[in-house]
Parts: C-alpha cells; sequence; structure tokens
C-alpha cells in the first residue's frame, strides 16, 4: 500500500517506514495510557477581581496625593514621628456616665429582650430605633464591575505584582512610559486602592520595598494603598474568640465555660468546636450563645426569672435604665481590675471570665455592625495576646496612616468606601473581599462549568459574565413568578435551644458572684 501510495518503493524504505509508524503508535499508546508517574495536575490555581467605582462625593481630585504621600513614607528613607495611638480616640461619657462603647452594649443588651425574651417585650421593637451613629457611611447602591480572571496564585509577591499589573489593565491603565497612547488615563499623581486579605497585603508591601529605590511611580508602585479586607478581619476576630475561651483545655472544666454551652447548642459538633471551627460555626455560636449569656443577666440583674419580669410590665424607660445597669455590671471594664484589689478570698475568678465572655461576644458584635474606628484599637490588643501579630501590624499601620499620614481626601476615600452596598438599602453593607469571596463561589462553583467544560479556560472566559447571569437568573424568577424563591438562607428558630440553654444557665447561675 505504501508502494502504491508513493511514498516508498524499495523493500528496505518500506520496512523503515512500517517501523517508523509502529514506533510512532507506540509512543502515542504509551501516552496514552502511561498515567501512574505522570500525573497532570489538577490543582488550578485562578485570581478574580471585582472594579468598584469610588461613591459619596469621591473624586480624582481625592486621590491626587502620590506625592505627598511619599514624602512621608518610611519607604522613603523618613521615618515617621513616634505618636500615641491610645490618644486617637477620646471616649467622652454623657449624662448618665456611659461612653460609646457602653451605649452600644446597652442598645445591644436591650435589643436582646426585646427581639427574643417574653412576648410583653417585644410590643418595644419601635421603641428601640436604630444604634446611635457618630458618622455613617451614607446609603448609596455601589455599582459592582467583575474583572476577568487571571490565571495567577497570588502566593508569592511576583504573582501579586503580575495581579495587579493584570486588574489595571483591564481598567484601561497601563505603565505610561511603555504605552504611549493619548486616550490612557494617567496615574502618575494618583492612589488607587486594593482591598485583600493579609497574605495579599503582605505581598504587595513587601514589593513595594523592594522596589523603593526604582526612578518611576509605576516601577515603585506608588500608587497602590492596600487595605485590609474587613471579612477577613471578623474571622480572625472569631478565631480569637476560639483561642482564648476554646482552645485551652483549662478554659473547659468549669460548669459555666462556653464549650458546655455548646453541648446544648450543636451537641453533634463539640468535637469540630474543639478542634478547629470553621467561621460560620464560630460567628453562630457567638450570637446565639451572646444572646442567651445576656438574657440571663436580665435575670440575675431583675432577680427573678423573665416572665415573672414580663408581667411587672415595666415600661420602656424602666428597661432602658436597667439595661445601662447591665453594661456597668455585667460586662468587664476598668471596675474589674479595682474589684479584684480586693482580698482574694473574696474573689471568684469564673466570675470574672464571664464577664470578660461577655465583653469580648459584644466587641465581635459591634465588629459585625461595622463600628470600626471604636472597635478597631480593641481588637489589636485582643489579636497582641492570642499571638496574631500579623493582624496587629496591619491594623496598626492602617490606623496609624488614616489619623497621620493620608491627607484629608484620601482619609475621606477610604472611610467612606471601605464597606460597599452593591443593595443600595440600609443595614445591607459589605465588606469587599466578601464581595469577593461571593464572586468567586459564582465564576467557579455555580458558572464555572460540569464534567469536561469545568476547566480553567472556561472559568476565565465567563468570570467578567458573572452579573449578566445573575440580572438573567432575576429575570427568569419575575416572569416565571418566583420571585418569593431565593437562594438566602431564613434566619433559624432558635426558640426552643434558647430555652433550654436558658434553663441550664438558670440552675449554674453563671452571672451570680460566689466569693472564694
Amino acid at each position: 500500500m505504501l508502494a502504491r501510495m508513493g511514498v516508498s518503493v524499495s523493500v528496505d524504505a518500506i520496512n523503515a517506514a512500517v517501523l517508523s509508524l509502529s514506533a510512532e503508535s507506540h509512543h502515542a499508546i504509551h501516552a496514552l495510557v502511561h498515567t501512574v508517574s505522570e500525573l497532570e495536575d489538577t490543582l488550578i490555581h485562578l485570581t478574580s477581581g471585582l472594579l468598584f467605582p469610588l461613591q459619596h462625593g469621591i473624586t480624582h481630585k481625592n486621590l491626587q496625593c502620590l506625592e505627598i504621600l511619599w514624602e512621608k513614607s518610611p519607604l522613603n528613607l523618613q521615618l515617621n514621628p513616634s505618636t500615641n495611638l491610645l490618644r486617637l480616640h477620646p471616649d467622652s461619657l454623657n449624662a448618665a456616665g456611659l461612653s460609646h462603647r457602653d451605649c452600644f452594649n446597652s442598645w445591644k443588651m436591650l435589643g436582646d429582650l426585646i427581639n427574643y425574651g417574653p412576648l410583653y417585650f417585644h410590643q418595644f421593637k419601635d421603641q428601640l430605633g436604630e444604634l446611635e451613629i457618630v458618622e455613617s457611611i451614607p446609603v448609596v447602591k455601589t455599582p459592582i464591575l467583575a474583572a476577568c480572571a487571571m490565571h495567577l496564585s497570588n502566593s508569592t509577591v511576583s504573582r501579586n505584582i503580575s495581579s495587579v499589573v493584570e486588574l489595571l489593565r483591564q481598567g484601561g491603565i497601563d505603565d505610561p512610559d511603555k504605552i504611549d497612547d493619548p486616550d490612557m488615563l494617567d496615574i502618575s499623581e494618583y492612589i488607587l486602592l486594593f482591598h485583600g486579605d493579609l497574605g495579599s497585603g503582605e505581598c504587595l508591601q513587601a514589593a513595594q520595598q523592594r522596589r523603593s529605590i526604582e526612578d518611576t511611580p509605576w516601577k515603585r508602585l506608588q500608587h497602590v494603598v492596600f487595605i485590609l479586607g474587613l471579612f477577613h478581619l471578623q474571622m480572625a476576630s472569631a478565631n480569637a474568640i476560639w483561642c482564648t475561651f476554646l482552645q485551652p483545655l483549662s478554659a473547659r472544666d468549669d460548669d459555666n465555660a462556653l464549650m458546655h454551652d455548646i453541648a446544648i447548642l450543636q451537641p453533634r459538633e463539640t468535637g469540630i468546636y474543639g478542634s478547629k471551627p470553621r467561621f460560620r460555626q464560630m460567628h453562630e455560636l457567638i450570637t446565639y450563645d451572646g444572646i442567651c449569656r445576656r438574657l440571663d443577666c436580665w435575670r440575675v440583674e431583675a432577680n427573678k426569672d423573665l416572665d415573672a419580669y414580663a408581667a411587672s410590665e415595666l415600661l420602656f424607660d424602666d428597661l432602658k435604665a436597667m439595661a445601662d445597669q447591665l453594661t456597668q455590671n455585667y460586662v468587664a471594664n476598668h471596675r474589674l481590675q479595682q474589684t479584684r484589689s480586693r482580698n482574694y478570698s473574696q474573689w471568684d475568678e469564673q466570675y470574672k471570665n464571664r464577664l470578660l465572655l461577655n465583653k469580648y461576644f459584644l466587641l465581635y458584635e459591634e465588629l459585625s455592625h461595622w463600628l470600626l474606628e471604636t472597635c478597631i484599637f480593641a481588637w489589636i490588643l485582643i489579636f497582641k495576646a492570642t499571638g496574631k501579630h500579623k493582624y496587629v501590624t496591619q491594623m496598626t499601620d492602617f490606623l496609624y496612616n488614616i489619623h497621620f499620614t493620608y491627607p484629608e481626601g484620601l482619609r475621606k476615600a477610604i472611610q467612606y468606601n471601605v464597606l460597599v452596598n452593591p443593595m443600595g438599602k440600609k443595614g445591607k453593607f459589605w465588606a469587599i473581599d466578601w464581595c469577593v469571596e461571593l464572586n468567586n463561589l459564582f465564576i467557579k462553583v455555580i458558572n464555572g462549568g460540569k464534567s469536561s467544560n469545568h476547566t480553567a479556560d472556561h472559568i476565565i472566559l465567563e468570570s467578567p459574565l458573572v452579573q449578566i447571569y445573575q440580572n438573567l437568573h432575576k429575570m427568569f424568577e419575575w416572569n416565571m413568578l418566583h420571585s418569593n424563591v431565593t437562594n438566602q438562607h431564613a434566619e433559624a428558630d432558635m426558640s426552643q435551644t434558647f430555652k433550654e440553654l436558658r434553663k441550664y444557665m438558670m440552675a449554674h447561675s453563671p452571672y451570680e458572684l460566689k466569693p472564694g
């Protein structure tokens, strides 16, 4: 056949051709079935990003401060003068002798009684009102633009630099010394805000340190200002509570320890909480257990069962005054050290630990309500005590830069855009890194394809279309009259579980002082 095709005309040529084809076939079969020692790496690293336009009247002039920052930057071989961060927020007391944190604690104590206490107290929901805010971010809908995913792993400094350069390129920004385009935005005098987790921040700051000797702002990455994502800060806060009250075996000894509450709230997950719980599990524990503990404080202060207390038919002003008293007596404060100075035989160490637990739970609630300026410094101290020194460094630098390094325009840009509101509704502010994690869920899991279509190329191709798919989904729900069906989880009915936990607390009296 080879001879008839004109490929081979002699016996030797025919044999050589057959051997060559046989060898090629052997190599093809060998490559096809030889999969034991040459497994392909199934772990694919992708980097995704979101673009947010700045809101609340922030213009490009607010960010036109690149040279000012460089003059104050320690990377410019100029040391910043030492400044006492403790004097940042002097907390004045109101007429009732309460600080801003005490006011929040009182509001939370009263809210738990009204929302989760006996039915009589539910009538005061309208009178509870909103939390008093010193300065809040205006409610404005924040547009979200999904960037194309990048086939990069943000595990090294160089790859983080590549991610920044690629994100800027997708936004129409490139090195002005390399690209001669009159239509391209020149950022040689401007700052760009980058949000991310702790690892990304360390890599970007390391890159700026390495490149501080370069001769142009672009090469020095001068335009990059990193902001730690608040969702990761919240996760670190939950883990700090676990390190303090659950990880040590000695913290589980007494009957009022947090682990005993877990046995009632989540009886099948005590082993997980004792080893390494996920963030969602810790978040629910802090929320649910905190509610029951604060209700038990009401019971102890009223000196009667809450149902009997409700039968007294107190007015809202009476409850408000009692909530102010609770935040002074059942949350650890400066009075705790004064009390400990008494005779040791008159002190209760377990009672002290429970007051500290109340304080940490309320600090977590304060962070969950995004009261950042009032609680960040308290969490810095907790992180330092629990060994989270990288978070201590990042948050300390953040406070220092906000109040002593950044000019007024940039300070406002960061403070007003540290959270976003994609829905444009009150109480719907999200951390930016949480939005990125949600975007990762959509591009990698929900819209990432199935089976043979679940490839890196497919994910990268469809990653910018996340918002379009979401809009189509909403239109389909609306047109098919399925708008009442949503993937948002309903709030769990914990009334029976709360009842059992409160019964346990009533039997063991965690908030009654027992000297000695």
